[in-house]
This record gives C-alpha cells, sequence and structure tokens, in this order.
C-alpha cells in the first residue's frame, strides 16, 4: 500500500512482497537477509549509503514483554519511505501505520501535503506513545512492594517477582537502545536524504526516547534498591530472632548455675537438709527470673 505525498511516496508492505520486488526497488540483498537475522535479541542494524537508510526494528509488546516481538525494515530513499512489517503476525504494525494515514486524511491538506520524514517521524513516535503511563503503573507497583517489605510481608515469591520485573526492564532498556540508534541516524543525515530543516523531528523523538530510556534506568536501579531492602529486612528479622534467643538463655543461665549447684549432692551441703531449702531455691530462682525481665525491659531489651 503506498500512498503519494508533497515530496516522494510512503508506504508498507509484507516481507514476503519485499522479497519478490527488492530487485525492482534497487535494494541490496544483503538488507534481506538481515530483515529475517535473529529473531531472539534487539537489533540495531541500520546501513547509510549513498542513496539509502536502512534499518531494522524490534517491536516490543509491552502487554507481555518475553513474548515474541515484531519486526519492520526501514528503507528509506529521496522519494521514497519504505515501511516492511517483516513480522506481524497480530497486525498491530499495520494499524499504527493506517493510524498515521488516517491522522492525514483526516487533516484539511491531508497526504498531498505531508512529507516522508514528517510521517516517519509521526510513525515512530506511536511506537512510544503510551510507554509513559506503562513505566508509571510499574513504578507504581515497584512502590507496592517496597510497602510489602516495610511492612514484614515478605513471602517466598517476593524475590521472583522483583528479578522478573528487573529481567522485564532490561528488555525494555534494550529495546529504547535500538530506537535511539535509528533515531541518531536519522537526526544525523549523512546522505543527505532530507532537507535540514526537517531533520530536527528526528532529534525531538530522540530525545524523547532518551529520556523514557534514563527512566527504565532509575527503576532498574529501583529494584537494586528493593533487593537491597528486602535482604536488610530478613537480616532485621534474624536479628530479632537471635536477641530472642540471646535474651532466654541469659534469664536461664543463672537457674542453670543453681541446678548445677545443688545438684552436685555432696555430703555436707547444709541446705540439703534444710525443711524449706527447696522452696528457698525455687523462690530464689523465681526471684532472679524477674530481676533478669526487669532489667531487660529497663535497657528495651524486651
Amino acid at each position: 500500500m503506498f500512498h503519494e505525498l508533497k515530496r516522494g511516496r510512503i508506504g508498507m508492505i509484507t516481507f514476503q512482497e519485499l522479497q519478490d520486488d527488492y530487485v525492482m526497488y534497487g535494494f541490496p540483498e544483503q538488507t534481506i537477509e538481515e530483515c529475517r537475522g535473529n529473531l531472539y535479541n534487539f537489533r540495531s542494524d541500520a546501513y547509510v549509503m549513498s542513496n539509502l537508510v536502512f534499518a531494522v526494528l524490534d517491536i516490543l509488546n509491552f502487554q507481555d514483554v518475553f513474548g515474541e516481538k515484531d519486526r519492520i525494515a526501514l528503507y528509506i530513499q529521496n522519494d521514497l519511505c519504505l515501511i516492511v512489517a517483516v513480522k506481524d503476525d497480530d497486525g498491530s504494525v499495520r494499524g499504527l501505520f493506517d493510524e498515521v494515514v488516517k491522522r492525514y486524511e483526516a487533516e484539511k491538506q491531508g497526504l498531498a501535503e505531508a512529507v516522508p520524514e514528517k510521517f516517519l517521524y509521526h510513525f515512530l513516535n506511536r511506537l512510544i506513545r503510551d510507554d509513559k503511563k506503562f513505566l508509571e503503573n510499574m513504578e507504581f507497583h515497584m512502590s507496592t512492594l517496597e510497602t510489602r517489605i516495610l511492612k514484614e510481608r515478605v513471602d517466598p515469591a517476593f524475590i521472583n517477582e522483583i528479578l522478573t520485573t528487573k529481567k522485564e526492564l532490561m528488555y525494555i532498556w534494550n529495546y529504547y537502545e535500538q530506537l535511539i540508534d535509528v533515531g541518531e541516524i536519522l537526526r544525523d543525515n549523512e546522505n543527505d536524504i532530507f532537507p535540514v530543516e526537517n531533520v530536527r523531528r528526528f532529534s525531538l523523538f530522540t530525545e524523547r526516547t532518551g529520556r523514557l530510556s534514563e527512566n527504565v534506568k532509575q527503576l532498574k536501579e529501583y529494584t537494586v534498591q528493593l533487593q537491597e531492602t528486602h535482604d536488610a529486612m530478613l537480616d532485621y528479622n534474624l536479628n530479632n530472632i537471635m536477641k530472642l534467643f540471646t535474651v532466654i538463655t541469659t534469664i536461664f543461665l543463672p537457674l542453670t548455675l543453681i541446678a548445677g549447684w545443688y545438684g552436685m549432692n555432696f555430703e555436707y551441703m547444709p541446705e540439703l537438709h534444710m525443711r524449706y531449702g527447696y522452696l528457698g531455691v525455687i523462690i530464689i530462682s523465681v526471684a532472679v527470673v524477674l530481676f533478669c525481665i526487669v532489667e531487660f525491659k529497663r535497657h528495651k531489651l524486651l
């Protein structure tokens, strides 16, 4: 599907159509191999030739960060801006393209007065349109996790949740880095495909994506803080348990001494033959326990 613009054309085709017609467009065969290369890692492959800018972008699905990614390829020439849907099983990339077309069609001047670089800027901008809201929701979720820690309601699944969030942020950060790479290539305009006065649009896109990338880096640091807070709370709880055991041991240590002393059963121990000796030991033991408890409470150890 192609649309005539004020200067040049904008279009979107499938990867199969690209394979059939790349010779007609004059595209290098190497770019075809790049399009169907590694589908697992994020790409930032880009070529700047005398009459062509080529780039491959993997599109992240924020609803399923670890799921399969869409992929597009950009072929940009003086009179052509071609977006290739290399992998678009759910039609989301096609939907973004149609959104931009409808936006221009709704305007009074329409596509007839548009230029390729402006159309491409709006298309790339659609890729990050709702990302700020997503990152805000993720930050709120992490704040909720921190509250759980401070309320000492930490369950075994908590650390797994933190690690999953950290991995998601790593994926998102890589996604933004490839967008920044492509934005910088378009901004630099090394082969002078775009008029100089229109290149600033790609500077805006690169700066906006860079801010999102910085937000992700801050959230990654936040996850590290959450892990450290989690470990600190575990240490704090362990210290409280050890303190309790230490207090109990300290209280019963004098009783152990009394029991050991009067359990020696020497022949000449007058207390063994006293009528109220047993009761006396009980009273002394209770008095020692009460004294220890009072002292611990006075020093706020209990």
